[in-house]
């Protein structure tokens, strides 16, 4: 279990149903991971504090749009968008042909205000850190901020319309699952919850984007 320090790394999730939130009350570990431990100096922003959401690079726009209210409705914030940042050549890998995602997450948490509930940015590059082949997301609790690739969230086959539907329903759970890292939930054993570490696509899209009732219950006591 990371401690509040360490970095959270999630690879891709999806949600395949945000109309009826699936009852994952009955599907529960019998010994659930605890929270992850809060820093006794930490500041929390208010309940008014906006999540952010930060393109990086060019972003379908409309892909904002489709998650900020299940954004807002799941963690009871408004949510603002930010102006662009440029395409992170910075962070470009030439022997890996990837990304490194920690050159990325630094240059967002720049960015963050101290009136912001959390800086959450989006890039289209395929994500890497050194250990891994790839990440599909990574967050620090420190200073709430995180980054979402779309880049293994696409998928490949499928009429156009059906491919957006999946990206947007993978793309609201990885969001749903970073901001949950960020306000002090662990990656959970329930393999139903959208807090589960996915390894693979199929993880992601046999979860969802709603929270068992313990993580639910502790990311209620975390508000």
């Amino acid at each position: 279990m990371k401690t509040s320090s360490a970095r959270n790394r999630s690879r891709r999730r999806q949600f395949p149903g945000a109309d009826a939130p699936e009852d994952l009350s009955g599907d529960l570990p019998a010994e659930p991971l605890p929270p992850e431990p809060q820093d006794e100096d930490e500041i929390r922003p208010g309940a008014d504090a906006p999540v952010v959401l930060i393109p990086v690079g060019k972003i379908d726009e409309s892909l904002f749009e489709a998650i900020r209210p299940v954004v807002e409705e799941t963690f009871r914030r408004s949510t603002a968008m930010h102006k662009p940042l440029p395409v992170p050549k910075y962070a470009y890998n030439p022997t890996r042909g990837q990304y490194h995602s920690a050159a990325i997450l630094k240059r967002v948490e720049t960015l963050r205000d101290s009136r912001w509930d959390a800086a959450i940015g989006l890039v289209d590059v395929d994500l890497f850190v050194p250990e891994v082949p790839f990440i599909f997301g990574e967050a620090d609790r420190s200073t709430r901020s995180a980054i979402i690739s779309l880049t293994r969230l696409k998928p490949e086959s499928g009429t156009a319309e059906a491919r957006r539907e999946l990206l947007v329903k993978r793309l609201i759970a990885e969001a749903i699952h970073q901001i949950g890292l960020i306000r002090g939930l662990a990656q959970c054993p329930n393999n139903r919850c959208v807090m589960f570490y996915s390894a693979t696509i199929q993880d992601t899209d046999k979860k969802g984007a709603s929270f068992c009732a313990n993580c639910r219950k502790r990311l209620a006591s975390e508000s």
